[in-house]
Formats: structure tokens, sequence, C-alpha cells
């Protein structure tokens, strides 16, 4: 995935922390970058085979949270 559509799918992240992340997630062997050395620049994310062993983990939380939804939902609007 181009850095341009994951900033698309937040947007409630800064760029810059979103490239923080990308590069921790990429120095951590979760993602893999490829870069295509062009004018203008063009790199692309993909999840490694190490990153794809947090799946399990990741369903877990998706199902918890939409478990959780409507409640979490009231607790954040009552906090603003």
């Amino acid at each position: 995935m181009r850095t341009s559509e994951l900033r698309r799918s937040i947007p409630e992240i800064t760029e810059r922390m979103l490239i923080r992340h990308l590069h921790e997630m990429v120095e951590d062997g979760i993602l893999l970058r490829h870069d295509k050395k062009t004018v203008p620049p063009h790199v692309r994310y993909s999840i490694s085979p190490y990153g794809m062993t947090l799946a399990p983990v990741l369903e877990k939380i998706c199902e918890w949270g939409r478990k959780h939804q409507a409640r979490v939902k009231t607790k954040t609007k009552s906090m603003s």
C-alpha cells in the first residue's frame, strides 16, 4: 500500500506520525518497504511474514472492539 493511501485511510493521523510509525514497523520487521527509486518517489509497504504472525492477535482486538463499540463511543462522547 502506498503512503498516500494509508494517509487517506487514517485521516486523524499526521503525515509525520504515519511515516514515523511505518519506519518503526519496518525496523521491527513487521512491514516491508518497497522503494522504486523513481522521481517522484514511489514507496509501497506490505506486511512481512513475521508481521502476519500478529494477525490472530489483531483479530481478537478487533473482535473485542466490535463487541464493546457502543460502550466505548458513549464514554468518548461523555469526555468531550
